[in-house]
Parts: structure tokens; sequence; C-alpha cells
């Protein structure tokens, strides 16, 4: 357990607390690997993106300072899982998605084939044109025209 404290400010932000001395009063954690440990190896930046503290592990946290801590990652890591990839526009990119996801249906363009990134095993990653992320958690579990279609852009 460390010393270190997140607590979130009067003006919706985070401050960070070493003991009971404020360090910084607008602080965000960062991941350093947000698909492989995204429990582990997290920054805690000032609004510059100056380092003010590293945990190894997030339960190196209290309690209450884990939970803030996830609430803001759940926002700003936010990366929907795809159920099912419904339809395509086109073979070649750019090209528009229809996807089912755990958080409803959506639609995105994928702009390059480069933006289907493999994680490891089956997990893979889209990237929006936008920059926003969907996550395939396991690409074989998905359903027959849904590996179809990923097949089509991963040759």
């Amino acid at each position: 357990m460390t010393d270190w404290r997140l607590r979130e400010s009067t003006q919706g932000k985070l401050a960070l607390y070493k003991g009971h001395e404020l360090v910084a009063d607008q602080v965000m954690p960062v991941l350093a690997f947000p698909f492989s440990a995204p429990d582990e190896s997290i920054s805690i930046v000032d609004e510059y993106s100056k380092e003010l503290a590293w945990l190894d592990r997030l339960d190196q946290l209290d309690a209450d300072s884990q939970a803030v801590v996830k609430n803001y990652l759940a926002v700003r890591e936010f990366r929907p899982t795809v159920l099912q990839i419904t339809s395509v526009s086109t073979y070649s990119t750019p090209s528009i998605w229809t996807l089912e996801t755990d958080k409803g249906p959506c639609k995105f363009e994928l702009p390059t084939d480069e933006s289907i990134r493999r994680l490891g095993g089956s997990r893979l990653v889209l990237t929006h044109a936008n920059g926003m992320q969907f996550i395939i958690e396991d690409m074989f579990a998905l359903d027959a025209r849904s590996r179809q279609i990923l097949a089509r852009f991963m040759a």
C-alpha cells in the first residue's frame, strides 16, 4: 500500500495527495498498457502531462482511490466490445461498418486496413476514423458472417 491518494475535487477533477498533503489538484491517471495490463503500470500526470506518481498496480491505492481511478478510466478508456459485425459498406477502405456492441448498435468508419490490430491471440482492436476504439475479445467467438467480414480486411 502506498500513501498516494486520489480524490475528486470540487471542480470534478482528480486531485492527488501524498498522505494528507495536496500535491496537485488537476491530475489524470494514464495506463501504460491499457489492453494487456489495465490494472498495472499507471502513471499519474498533471495537466501538462508531467508525471507526478507511478503505481505498479492499482491495488497499491486505498479502496476510495481505486474507485476514483476506475470511474475516471471507465470514461477515458471507453472501448465498446464488438458482439457482431452486421454489415460493411464496401470491402475496401475507407468503409462504414455497422456493429452490435455491448453498449448497443453503432456505425463507424474504418479508415484503413491498418485500423484493425491484433492485440495477441484472437483479440483485436478496431479504430474508428475519429480515434475511438472497439474491442473484439475473441474473433473466433464471433458469428460466421462477422468472421467472414474480418477475414476480407485482414487478408
